[in-house]
């Protein structure tokens, strides 16, 4: 790693005015400390709503104005230590190197009015300074009369700014809001065209369909009529013929009025159901325009039909050779077939024309409400983006707190961490003292002999402890030795149990005890010392041999042997 870089005498001095300015401009000036004479801000949350617990613990708590007092009186103390620190280090330099004191001096003896080149001219008395202060002054002052010129100029230009382009936003929102207008409705009256152009096509062809099945039933029947007349009716009395005649004529058209009145009726009831259903109220308001306009169909109808009465009269009056009577009534029957179609279509065309004044009705009033829509848009749009202001102004403010919590949370630890060395090294050093001491009382027992004697004696330890590992090292005896009893066919045991179990002796195993010496077997048994003072007689017969011999046979001594085997311990 390289060397760290040295601080010069400027810098030094540069650290001190930037610390005399922080001090100033956070803690000396008055105006610092008025923040804290307000009021505290009262909470707005409503005591009706009931308290979350976890909302309460997880949201941040505002700090009152005597936490932030004394965070601010800390950080007071931090910067004063700061601008110690750095006298400190600015009286160390001018120690070493003196002769930078003026260019030193002027770094701290500059401001905002009074510049380097004031104070390196050599000339630094008080007069001078204030005739080049009132020489910046007089031109600080000429430049604010210009700057305030310009700034009533741009004020005027601002003025005439914002009322064009609030005249154009207001023609641009109205052009907008006709052109939309202008394509909403240019979209539905074309739709409204094609669907009646169509309709009208359609009519017309189911029209001209009709008129040509009528015109050939029309023919037929009449040809039918004709014939049952010429076989059936003319063959009575004419007198008859033309009772019977009259009556049916007048038969059907009675039946034809009350289905045209009756069609009429129910046509009339359909009309006003679909207005009611749809513009009650609208038809409420306007009801002088629809009365006006029944009143117009009416004088519409009944003139008309004082023109087809007139018609027809001018038609008898001006063919006046005696006809039939059969030919009457074809006539008047020939003369009604295309009115029925025609009074049909204007039933119909009633209806469409009611229709389309609805939906005018309700384009007008869904235009009417655009404005209203379009402010209550831009009011939600704008307390949108304030309250997107406002979350990002918490969140920068969170961001402070966590910042300062976390530089305060940094500075504790690095105060433990200089603790927590301390004590290290304190701990260190009271080690390095016990190790001392200890290897002096090792030098003093070396010079004493004393380690020799301890090597004795763990010598003697490790042969006692490697004879008992070797005699622990050899394979041990069953716990019951076998013998040649009856067993189970099944499970292979034993069906006897014998009452007592061999005893090891001291220092040997079973095994050693069950090994061969000397080509004989050893006995089953381990006579102690009070077992060999007993003679014959006094000996129980449980403890004789199988033979039945006289004395009990002498356990011969086995031999030591340092064999291993794979026993759990």
């Amino acid at each position: 790693m390289g060397r760290a870089k040295r601080e010069t005498p400027e810098e030094a001095f540069e650290n001190l005015r930037q610390a005399f300015d922080t001090l100033k401009a956070n803690h000396s000036d008055p105006w610092c400390w008025h923040e804290y004479l307000t009021d505290e801000p009262k909470d707005d949350e409503s005591s009706d709503s009931e308290p979350d617990p976890e909302a309460e613990l997880l949201m941040p708590k505002k700090r009152t104005h005597l936490d932030r007092l004394k965070q601010h009186l800390l950080t007071c103390v931090t910067e004063l230590n700061r601008c110690a620190q750095a006298a400190d280090t600015a009286y160390f330099h001018m120690c070493c190197t003196p002769e930078k004191m003026k260019p030193c001096v002027i770094i701290l003896g500059t401001s905002g009015d009074v510049d380097e080149d004031m104070l390196a001219s050599g000339d630094a008395s008080p007069q001078k300074i204030m005739a080049m202060l009132q020489a910046k002054l007089e031109e600080a002052n000429n430049k604010i009369i210009l700057l305030e010129a310009e700034i009533a100029d741009l004020k005027g230009k601002l003025c005439e700014s914002r009322f064009q382009a609030e005249d154009r936003w207001q023609k641009w929102q109205t052009t907008a809001m006709l052109a939309e207008e202008t394509q909403m409705r240019l979209n539905e009256m074309t739709q409204a065209f094609q669907s009646m152009s169509d309709s009208r096509n359609q009519l017309a062809a189911d029209y001209k369909d009709l008129y040509l099945r009528h015109l050939r039933a029309s023919r037929m029947m009449i040809h039918k009529g004709r014939q049952m007349l010429r076989d059936q009716v003319f063959k009575c009395g004419k007198k008859e013929n033309l009772f019977y005649s009259f009556h049916g004529f007048i038969y059907t058209l009675q039946k034809e009025k009350e289905e045209r009145i009756r069609r009429e009726h129910e046509a009339q009831r359909d009309r006003v159901e679909f207005a009611l259903r749809n513009e009650v109220k609208f038809l409420l308001g306007e009801a002088d325009r629809h009365r006006g306009a029944v009143q117009r169909l009416a004088l519409e109808t009944g003139r008309l039909k004082g023109d087809r009465r007139a018609f027809a009269l001018r038609l008898m009056h001006k063919n006046r050779r005696p006809y039939e009577v059969l030919e009457y009534c074809l006539w008047i029957w020939e003369l009604w077939q295309p009115i029925r179609p025609v009074l049909v279509l204007e039933k119909s065309l009633e209806s469409e024309q009611a229709a389309r004044d609805a939906t005018i009705q309700q384009l007008v009033q869904t235009t009417q409400q655009l404005p209203p829509l379009a402010e209550r848009i831009d009011k939600l749009q704008e307390d949108f983006v304030m309250e997107q202001i406002a979350h990002d102004v918490t969140k920068r403010e969170l961001t402070a707190a966590g910042a300062r919590l976390f530089s305060e949370l940094v500075e504790k630890l690095r105060v433990h961490r200089s603790q927590e060395l301390a004590v290290l090294h304190r701990i260190h050093e009271v080690d390095v003292e016990g190790l001392k001491e200890r290897i002096a009382v090792l030098e003093r027992e070396i010079a004493e002999d004393k380690h020799i004697h301890a090597l004795k004696g763990m010598v003697v330890d490790l042969e006692s402890n490697l004879r008992r590992a070797l005699d622990r090292r050899k394979q041990r005896a069953f716990v019951v030795p076998p013998s040649k009893d009856t067993k189970c066919p099944q499970c292979q045991r034993e069906n006897l149990f014998r009452s007592w179990k061999g005893m090891q002796q001291d220092g040997a195993s079973e095994a050693d005890m069950a090994s061969p010496v000397g080509g004989e077997a050893p006995p089953l048994l381990r006579p102690s010392a009070s077992l060999g003072s007993l003679s014959t007689k006094g000996v129980s017969p449980r403890f004789m041999l199988p033979g039945g011999g006289p004395k009990l046979t002498a356990i011969p001594s086995p031999e030591k042997r340092a064999t291993y085997s794979a026993v759990w311990r």
